[in-house]
């Protein structure tokens, strides 16, 4: 767990935190646990894509990423979503000339959205979430 006044974390017998001395679990004063930490990032990673790109989910990514487990392997496969979403708005791009890029790229932020949401859904600390269609270029 832990403390919300700083965010360090706590052993879970603890009744004051050891570095900013408030109270643990004193009225006003919610505690988080490791577990809701870890839905916090999930989401991060997956919903952050739709409104910042790649950032959310690769900060998320170098966080975690020498911690095994399917917090892990969540923020990887937001990743290589983005990363998939960046290199689809490049042929789109490329495409525009040619007047078809211009449907596709709205085609391809309507199915980012789509997906992002889906996989904040289905996706939890203990589940991992798989985009379709997603280039795995970081794998485990």
């Amino acid at each position: 767990m832990f403390c919300v006044s700083c965010g360090n974390e706590l052993p879970e017998n603890a009744a004051f935190c050891s570095k900013c001395g408030s109270k643990v679990g004193a009225t006003g004063n919610p505690v988080i646990s490791s577990s809701d930490a870890s839905k916090l990032y999930i989401l991060i990673a997956h919903l952050g894509g739709i409104f910042f790109g790649f950032i959310p989910s690769l900060i998320v990514f170098l966080l975690v990423k020498d911690e095994p487990g399917c917090l892990q392997d969540n923020a990887r496969e937001a990743l290589n979503w983005q990363i998939t979403v960046i290199l689809g708005g490049i042929v789109c791009f490329i495409l525009a000339f040619v007047l078809i890029g211009i449907l596709l790229w709205w085609l391809l932020y309507v199915a980012n959205v789509i997906l992002c949401i889906v996989a904040a859904i289905q996706s939890g600390p203990n589940t991992v979430y798989r985009y379709p269609c997603s280039i795995r270029l970081l794998k485990p």
